[in-house]
């Protein structure tokens, strides 16, 4: 990449509480630097934010992104906004950001000749930039009111800390925001170095999915910005995000600040103008060579990866001599290990980094079931499942446990493809069946299928061959009997290396992981996952399990989340019983007889005063139909222990 003719010179002089700097007198050298610092240390009060804003070919977009940022922050905290004009014709400051513009709106040019990217421009913004704090954003954004507050509350509790503004829609005919805003997206990295939604229910985010993030400019130069051998745009969210959390930071989500985005819909006003430069690959690949450690060994699982080693080489993505400067002013950074430790919801509770893979054989025909799509993500969030003859040499063939448990926070709900981001969900709709991209939090119920007792299933619903050869088809399980029964067993059962690193790298250096495993305890008292009603009234949850009154022993089947039976203690719906009411806990819809006689049929429905959702509690742990005087339940704690 060219070197950017516009780089503004850097002023070395600290701020009161910032430490002095290494002999060298360079920005970003801190002397006696602490990964485990103390919290008191990190505390500081900025005043002021640069806004960065790499513009390429944004034209008219970058005068109104420029006008809502001055707009939308006051004269003292807005100390200028930098635009980097990567390689527009002509220049932004010719036509657009004239000079008059740029006296009015604070703006300092910075300017590429040549496109170098979104990384690049970022990285000359952020250098060029000289607030206490150095805000990032794309060039085609309108900040809400009050953006900048949680940016300079959230940063002063913590100089190490970025932060994440929650990125909302703009109709870019009127430069507002659409809607009432939206919720904060948190995203986890995956083994090839890609980004998923879905992360842990609190503030707190292991990655990022772009470029709109806000730090202290003391952090932008101690944590070493955008690495400059990255090009174009893709994969720097995975650097950041990793090298925040291992190099002593964190990231947070700014609950309050709203920043409305223009997304690239395909339509003409949307469509990107800018010249295309980079290699995304090559960036990810940097990512993770860069803080994988050893279990960048992972790379070898994925085929389009492998490929780019065999015909480039082993050092295929090059040099890294500009991390080992960052780890090395940066008391060495942390093992990816304690990354995956930190996020421990996602990684083991989200089965990430599962105990064993394995293949999951029809015990009739022999067969296994086969994963139809590709390592990595998904191109169409959706792929098949058939059955094959079992081939332990092809990763295609492996599943394991993935996506939360809701009941109790741990490992696991569902079914995984080993090495992509899919998850068995059944034939939904009637078709064959399919995965879909995981939901690790398991809050999608379509993907609570789990092998039980030989069977495949989900509630009441199997799955089994099909009447074609190699096909699959999901039934009621009781269906299955003609054929004498749907089993399935594991087979080629191993421990994945990414286990076998992680098992090795926490037994081996305890030392590492002590203070994040007492916090981790701590958290761990505090009750946070089933539904909100659940913790708030520590036992107020039950489960519902149907009394026969024709058996003296009957079988144990409680009220699932659609209100069927069944006999899975994993499967049972947490009720609240409120006064003539049974409520889910989660979703306050209330059970119904839907109108029948029938005690083996029951829903969820809105509440309201008709019979047929009016219950009788009958002595201790027994709760009966009002309407039916044969349909009375069983009252079980929830949640409900293996039987």
């Amino acid at each position: 990449a060219p070197a950017p003719p516009h780089r503004l010179r850097q002023e070395a002089a600290s701020k009161p509480g910032e430490p002095k700097l290494a002999p060298s007198g360079h920005a970003g050298m801190p002397v006696g630097f602490e990964l485990d610092a103390p919290p008191e240390s990190l505390r500081w009060s900025p005043k002021t934010i640069s806004v960065v804003l790499p513009c390429a070919e944004e034209r008219e977009y970058a005068v109104k992104t420029v006008e809502s940022f001055f707009k939308m922050t006051p004269e003292d905290v807005l100390h200028e906004i930098v635009v980097v004009d990567d390689g527009s014709q002509p220049p932004l400051s010719q036509k657009y950001l004239t000079p008059e513009l740029q006296k009015k709106y604070k703006i300092k040019i910075c300017r590429h000749e040549e496109t170098v990217g979104l990384i690049g421009a970022k990285k000359t913004g952020g250098d060029a930039a000289s607030g206490d704090i150095v805000a990032f954003f794309d060039c085609h954004v309108a900040p809400q009111k009050d953006w900048y507050k949680d940016f300079l509350r959230l940063i002063g509790e913590n100089y190490r800390r970025m932060v994440i503004p929650q990125i909302t829609n703009l109709d870019v005919e009127t430069w507002t925001q659409m809607g009432e805003g939206g919720g904060m997206s948190k995203c986890y990295v995956t083994w090839d170095g890609d980004f998923k939604w879905g992360g842990p229910d609190d503030q707190y985010m292991g990655m990022l999915s772009g470029g709109l993030l806000g730090m202290s400019k003391r952090w932008w130069d101690e944590s070493g910005g955008y690495d400059d051998k990255m090009l174009g745009w893709g994969g720097e969210n995975i650097d950041q995000g990793v090298r925040m959390w291992v190099c002593g930071g964190e990231i947070v989500a700014a609950p309050n600040s709203q920043v409305a985005h223009m997304w690239r819909t395909g339509s003409a006003k949307t469509n990107a103008r800018y010249k295309h430069v980079g290699d995304t690959m090559k960036n990810r690949a940097r990512a993770i060579n860069a803080w994988f450690g050893e279990f960048a060994e992972k790379l070898d699982d994925f085929p389009e990866f492998v490929a780019r080693k065999t015909s480039g080489g082993q050092q295929w993505y090059g040099d890294m001599s500009n991390f080992d400067k960052v780890k090395q002013r940066l008391q060495g950074c942390r093992p990816f290990a304690w990354y995956l430790r930190r996020f421990k919801s996602v990684y083991e509770d989200g089965g990430l980094i599962p105990p064993d893979v394995f293949m999951i054989k029809d015990m009739k025909s022999g067969q296994c079931l086969h994963y139809m799509g590709r390592a990595g993500t998904s191109g169409a969030g959706r792929e098949g499942v058939d059955l094959k003859e079992c081939d332990a040499s092809n990763h295609r063939f492996f599943w394991h446990l993935g996506n939360v448990d809701r009941r109790t926070g741990l490992c696991c709900s569902g079914l995984r493809a080993w090495n992509t981001d899919q998850c068995f969900q059944g034939a939904e709709g009637g078709g064959r069946p399919a995965t879909g991209i995981c939901e690790v939090s398991g809050r999608n119920p379509s993907q609570h299928w789990a092998l039980r007792d030989g069977q495949l299933r989900r509630h009441d619903r199997c799955i089994g061959p099909g009447e074609r050869a190699g096909s699959l088809k999901e039934a009621p399980c009781v269906s299955f009997r003609s054929q004498g029964g749907a089993r399935f067993e594991k087979e080629g059962v191993r421990k994945p290396i990414e286990r076998v690193l992680y098992d090795r790298a926490l037994n081996e250096h305890p030392e590492t992981y002590r203070l994040l495993n007492k916090q981790l305890a701590e958290a761990a008292t505090v009750n946070t996952f089933g539904p909100a009603a659940c913790r708030e009234h520590p036992g107020s949850c039950v489960a519902l399990a149907l009394i026969d009154p024709s058996v003296d022993e009957p079988p144990f089947r409680c009220l699932d989340e659609q209100g069927a039976l069944s006999g899975t203690p994993e499967d049972c719906v947490p009720l609240l019983v409120v006064g003539t009411h049974v409520k889910r806990a989660e979703s306050g819809d209330c059970l119904d007889n839907w109108s029948d006689q029938d005690p083996e049929t029951w829903g969820f429905y809105g509440c309201h005063d008709g019979d047929n959702q009016k219950f009788r509690k009958e002595g201790p742990g027994r709760v009966c139909s009002t309407a039916n005087d044969e349909a009375c339940f069983a009252s079980h704690p929830w949640p409900v222990s293996g039987r």
